[in-house]
Order: C-alpha cells, then sequence, then structure tokens
C-alpha cells in the first residue's frame, strides 16, 4: 500500500533541485524506490515499501557543500512534519549515538566538542517547543543544523586523530595501500610516462594501470598488451606497487562487444571470461601487487545472465587464480556500497547480499567499496565524515578485508548534470580531502584507499592535477598523507 509523508519546509530555504532529490530508507538506513513532490511549502515523500523509515534529504552548507541530511525514523500521516526541524532532531541523536559508540572504544571527547554539542542541543531544544508556524523558526532550524553539521565534522577529526595515534604507537607508519589510476590520462609519448612517474613518487606507492578488457581484447584472441604494458613497465621500474583490474565489468560499456552480442551462446561466456582471466593472470601474476576481479555486478544489464551465475563463475575464477600461484590480495568490487541504486531501478539481489555470497569464498579476501562521489544516477551520495566512517563501518563485519576507490562524476556534479546544481570544485575538492580522506586513515579496517583520477578533464576539477598537469594543492595534501602516515 502506498505511504506519503508530507512536511513542511518555506519556498527558498533549501534549493527545489535538492528537495526534489529527497528519498525514503528502510530500516538500516537501505534506500528505498520512492519519490519526493514538492508544492508550495509542502514536500511529499511517496514510497510504495511498508513500514516506517528515516527521509534523507540534500541541503547546502558554505563550508563542506552539499551533504546528505536524515531524519529519524518517522511513520507516515496525515499531519505534516516540519522538515528542518526533524532533519535537526535527527542530525543530533546520530551524533550522540555515534559518540557513544567512539567513548566505548576509549575516545576522549574535547572539551570544546562537547560544549558546542550541548549548546546546539539547548538551542534545538527551545526551538522544538515554539509553534511551528513563528516567524524565523524554520531559519533557526537550518543554522542549528550547519552548527551540527561541522560538529559530525570536528568530532570525526578528533577521533581520527586518537585513532591515528593509537595505530601509530607500534608502526612508524600504516600498512594502507595509497594508489592512483593511470587509466584516464594521455600517454602518448616516453615524456608523458616520465612526467606521471614523477607525480606518483610522490603522492602514491600503488599504481592501476588496467584499461577495460575492451580495449585490451577488441577481437576474440587479438590482444593488446601494449596498452597496458608501458604503463605497468614504467610503473615498475620506480617501484611502485601494481594493482591489476577489474578484470571483469560486468556492465556492457567494459566488455567486449564481441562479447555481449553473443551471450545468449550457451557456455560462451563462461569459457571467453576463463581464457581472459588466465591469460591476464599467468601473463602478470608475477608483477601484480594485488587484484581487482570483478566489478559492476548492480549496475550489470545483460538480460540473459542471473546474478547467481555470475557470483558462480567469480567464485571459481578466484579458486583458478589461487591455483596458479597467485598469493597477492584478490578483491571483488561493490558499486554503490550505501545501495542507492534502490531508488532507481529494482534488484534481485542488493549490495549486501552480494557480499554474502562472495563472503564463503576464502581466495576472495577483500572487498574494493567503489565511491563515485555525487547523487546523480550511478553515483554514492555525498555525507558528512562521520556518516560515511559508520557505513564503512558497517562493511568489517563481513569478515573481508576493505579497499575504498574514489571518483568524481565527468560533468563534475555533485547532484546530476543540471547547471542549477552545486558542482566539484577544487575549494569542495580540498575540504572534502581533509575531512573525509583523512578520516578513512583512522579505521583500521580499511586497507587501501584508491583515487582513480590523477587529472582533470575538460569538465570537472576531478582530478589531482590540472589540465596541464600541474600539481593542486589536493594533490599536496595526498602527498603529505603518504610520507607522514604510510609505509
Amino acid at each position: 500500500m502506498p505511504q506519503t509523508w508530507y512536511f513542511r519546509i518555506t519556498d527558498g530555504l533549501v534549493p527545489a533541485q535538492l528537495l526534489a532529490k529527497a528519498f525514503f530508507a528502510s530500516w538500516g538506513r537501505v534506500p528505498r524506490m520512492s519519490s519526493a513532490v514538492l508544492r508550495n511549502d509542502e514536500l511529499r515523500i511517496l514510497t510504495e515499501s511498508p513500514g516506517s523509515g528515516t527521509i534523507h534529504v540534500p541541503v547546502p552548507f558554505p563550508d563542506f557543500g552539499t551533504v546528505m541530511t536524515s531524519t529519524e525514523s518517522l511513520i507516515s500521516r496525515g499531519n505534516p512534519y516540519l522538515l528542518l526541524k526533524e532533519l535537526c532532531r535527527g542530525s543530533l541523536g546520530q551524533i550522540y549515538l555515534r559518540l557513544f559508540d567512539w567513548h566505548v572504544l576509549g575516545f576522549h571527547q574535547p572539551e570544546l566538542l562537547s560544549e558546542g554539542l550541548a549548546a546546539a542541543a539547548k538551542r534545538f531544544a527551545a526551538a522544538a517547543v515554539e509553534d511551528i508556524f513563528q516567524t524565523g523558526l524554520e531559519e533557526e532550524f537550518l543554522s542549528i543544523l550547519e552548527v551540527l553539521t561541522h560538529i559530525s565534522i570536528l568530532g570525526t577529526k578528533a577521533f581520527t586523530e586518537q585513532s591515528l595515534a593509537w595505530r601509530m604507537r607500534n608502526n612508524e607508519k600504516l600498512p594502507v595501500f595509497f594508489g592512483a589510476g593511470m587509466t584516464d590520462v594521455p600517454l602518448e609519448t616516453l615524456a608523458d610516462l616520465g612526467t606521471y612517474n614523477e607525480v606518483l613518487q610522490r603522492g602514491f606507492h600503488a599504481v592501476l594501470p588496467m584499461p577495460p578488457w575492451r580495449e585490451l581484447e577488441p577481437e576474440p584472441g587479438q590482444f593488446h598488451w601494449e596498452r597496458l604494458e608501458k604503463r605497468i613497465a614504467n610503473a615498475a621500474r620506480s617501484g611502485r606497487k601494481i594493482l591489476l583490474g577489474p578484470l571483469l565489468s560486468f556492465a556492457p560499456e567494459y566488455l567486449p562487444t564481441w562479447l555481449v552480442q553473443r551471450l545468449g551462446e550457451e557456455g560462451f561466456l563462461e569459457t571467453r571470461i576463463t581464457r581472459f582471466v588466465n591469460s591476464m593472470s599467468e601473463r602478470y601474476g608475477y608483477l601484480a601487487d594485488g587484484w581487482i576481479l570483478a566489478n559492476r555486478f548492480q549496475l550489470q544489464s545483460l538480460p540473459e545472465v542471473s546474478h547467481s551465475r555470475l557470483m558462480g563463475m567469480v567464485r571459481i575464477l578466484a579458486q583458478q587464480m589461487r591455483s596458479r600461484g597467485i598469493e597477492t590480495p584478490i578483491a571483488a568490487g561493490i558499486e554503490q556500497p550505501w545501495g542507492e541504486f534502490a531508488l532507481t531501478y529494482e534488484t534481485d539481489w542488493e549490495q549486501v547480499q552480494i557480499a554474502e555470497a562472495l563472503m564463503g569464498c576464502r581466495e576472495i579476501d577483500s572487498f574494493l567499496l567503489e565511491i563515485n562521489l555525487g547523487s546523480g544516477d550511478n553515483c554514492t551520495l555525498p555525507y558528512d565524515p562521520m556518516c560515511i566512517s559508520s557505513k564503512i563501518d558497517q562493511w568489517s563485519f563481513l569478515d573481508k578485508k576493505v579497499f575504498i576507490m574514489f571518483s568524481v562524476p565527468d560533468s563534475g556534479g555533485m547532484v546530476g548534470d543540471d547547471e542549477m546544481m552545486p558542482q566539484w570544485t577544487e575549494a569542495l575538492q580540498r575540504v572534502w580531502t581533509d575531512n573525509v580522506l583523512f578520516t578513512l586513515f583512522g579505521r583500521r579496517m580499511i586497507r587501501g584507499i584508491i583515487w582513480t583520477q590523477l587529472q582533470d578533464s575538460e569538465k570537472s576539477p576531478r582530478g589531482l592535477l590540472d589540465v596541464q598537469r600541474q600539481a593542486k594543492e589536493t594533490f599536496r595534501r595526498f602527498a603529505a598523507f603518504r610520507e607522514t602516515l604510510l609505509r
């Protein structure tokens, strides 16, 4: 039975384009297919999902860009809620819960943080008992919400600093794999290789040089290994670690055209995939320091191939790689790890179900959480550092190592391609690096962090170098992380 949540919000306090991105999440804050309708000063969230749940709304903040905020669990009712009041209530509850969890782990809460949180809670309590039609009340809640966002950032940073201090008492540097992608950089001459090699030496100790299978085998049995080997050779000579993959991306745009055209032939997919993976492991097994075996399980749109069939193939391939002497880590990629795909299409397998299906495969020892920053299709929604930390912690219970891979849509849009939407800017990139990326180093379960885009495109300042290949401030911060924290 359809459900509707009603919220009052004065026009203009939050841009209408952002309110249109609001959605419903069920138990565990798992996104569910829903729609947002804005009429005058009322926001309606409609869904077919049963039961109570949380409402998630992107809100822009001057110092941190657009951030997904959420309510506590609410029941559907005819009487409207005050949107900004419920978002404040939700943020307060999440901060207190997270700080309690950290306190149990021995976290010392700085006095300044405690005072700021107490002051914000007092402001909320005073505003919460006022008449909801009182002039200026919504502006007060919006101001409190901004303060709470800053508190979550400061609290997460304080926890990370203490966590890092604890981790480094017995380790001079952290055992974290810090890598950069090279597949989107133009390499036309040996001088190009030299330029990027100098950059990689300063900022990273690992590279991801592999183009998609479609480029490596454009025709059956005709391999263009040179497209990969010139990147591998240069990185290996300079002492960079090599992470190869994803070998298999189960989406049509990554697979060879000739393979997609023959998916209906019995056994053809398994035969060609096995041949390709075996060729890769035999040719580069002695060079690779790690492998991404497969990804894009959720995005696959191959009607002839079921998820269970994919899972079976991946498990067999991992076993074959181990039997051929591959001892380095083998990872499986999980795109949209918070489950945002459920907002646009229904699937028989959710991301946690995919992870559970691979848990029993001992040969796959890592999950690679792929975070494509933004909130358009196939993007991972932009949450604050405290929320991201909590979401990543949930993956630590699946008995696998966790790697994180970041990318930014080529459009640069943080919430789609609409020109009115907030965009991914160089300033926002620096803020995000100082807060979110730094936070990840404090999580013990994270064994690797990868930034896939090394250079800006003409459309987006998404890389660590600008279009003239000059290092940006963000890259210098990456280099500082590597020098002070990592082996």
